[in-house]
């Protein structure tokens, strides 16, 4: 589109393209989704005939609304049958390259994830339309306060940092002095953490006289 600031987007071309085309290019993405999860997993197709959904009913965008809510429990009850990731999952385990759990803070079972490496490359992508618009660019430094384990909590921003272009800072296991010292240390421009942490940060901060 003539006039446009390209700096202001990170994927100019799918984020200001005419709306009847953004239409048609997402009614093209769901109806690949949706045919792949028919194929692909059993679980899905048990859960769209169910709901009396085929692949050739998904014509328009406005047809996401007969395909039917996979819940949490659904998915829980799916890895309890089936350990240990049920028969939802659409590529061979061998394919994996990331084994993930979610946080378990419910007091439930964690759910179990496998990621491939096209996962990966959409996690990061999607993350940076957020973090452009944000206004993170490649000259930034970027900081983690956050513990690198299997819940896959900041891993997709990490990505996405290091795809910008950004110096990323990992912090691992350090304590909340040691990050804040590290963050003026490098001069971090970004910080990444939950707010209730960034405001103990910050209490960690004029405790130490910064």
């Amino acid at each position: 589109m003539a006039g446009i600031d390209s700096t202001r987007f990170w994927n100019p071309k799918t984020e200001t393209l005419p709306k009847d085309q953004l239409r048609a290019l997402q009614t093209e993405k769901l109806r690949r989704l949706v045919q792949r999860a028919w194929d692909e997993s059993p679980w899905h197709r048990r859960l769209y005939e169910k709901a009396r959904v085929t692949p050739d009913r998904i014509r328009t965008l406005e047809d996401i609304r007969r395909l039917p809510f996979m819940t949490r429990e659904d998915w829980m009850a799916c890895q309890a049958e089936k350990p240990l990731f049920g028969d939802l999952v659409t590529r061979p385990p061998e394919h994996a390259i990331r084994y993930h759990l979610t946080s378990g803070t419910s007091g439930r079972q964690p759910l179990r994830v496998l990621d491939s490496r096209k996962d990966w490359s959409w996690i990061g992508e999607m993350w940076c339309y957020g973090f452009w618009a944000f206004g993170v660019r490649p000259s930034d430094t970027v900081f983690f306060a956050f513990s690198y384990g299997s819940f896959i909590g900041f891993w997709g921003a990490h990505y996405c940092c290091e795809k910008i272009g950004c110096l990323v800072l990992p912090s691992g296991n350090m304590t909340t002095e040691a990050r804040v010292k590290q963050i003026v240390e490098m001069g971090a421009t970004v910080v990444c953490a939950t707010p209730t942490y960034a405001l103990r940060m910050a209490q960690a901060a004029q405790e130490l006289g910064i």
